[in-house]
C-alpha cells in the first residue's frame, strides 16, 4: 500500500513505516492479528459513528517483547534501525505527520530539526529502570 513501507531483516518484520499521505477507504490494519500493537487508519464520511463496546479478553495477554510507536508531530527525525548486536540495518527519515513502529531488533532517533515526537511503548515501565534498555556502544 503506497505510504506503509515495512522493513525486515531477512525474513522478520522489525519496523513499519507510515507516511503522512496514506490514503485508505473505511478502515485499514497495517499489522497482522498476532501482533502486540494494532495499526489501522481510518477515512470516515461525517456522521458515521462507532458503536461503543469494549475489549472482550478471555485469557490475559502476555507480551513478551516491547514494542514502540512513534509520531512525528513536527520537525524531521532520523531513525536507525540496529540488529541485536549492534549492527546497522537502515536509516529512515520521518518527517511531519509520519509514524514508525518499532516491532523488533534495535533503534536509534536523532534530531534533524527541532521536533515534538509522540511516542507510545507497552508497560509497565520497570520501577528502577536499570534493565529496561540495553544500550549500544
Amino acid at each position: 500500500m503506497k505510504g506503509v513501507e515495512k522493513i525486515y531483516k531477512g525474513k522478520k518484520l522489525i519496523a513499519i513505516i507510515f507516511r503522512n499521505y496514506i490514503k485508505v477507504d473505511g478502515l485499514n490494519f497495517f499489522t497482522e492479528n498476532d501482533n502486540f500493537f494494532q495499526i489501522g487508519a481510518h477515512n470516515r464520511k461525517k456522521g458515521l459513528k462507532l458503536k461503543p463496546h469494549i475489549h472482550n479478553v478471555e485469557e490475559p495477554l502476555i507480551i513478551n517483547k516491547v514494542q514502540e510507536w512513534i509520531l512525528v508531530q513536527e520537525g524531521k527525525i532520523r531513525v536507525t534501525l540496529y540488529t541485536k548486536k549492534g549492527d546497522v540495518i537502515i536509516k529512515k527519515i520521518l518527517s511531519r505527520g509520519d509514524s514508525i513502529l518499532l516491532i523488533d531488533e534495535g533503534h536509534g532517533v536523532d534530531f534533524v530539526e527541532d521536533s515534538k515526537l509522540f511516542e507510545i511503548k507497552q508497560g509497565p515501565f520497570p520501577k528502577d529502570g536499570i534493565n529496561a534498555k540495553i544500550f549500544f556502544n
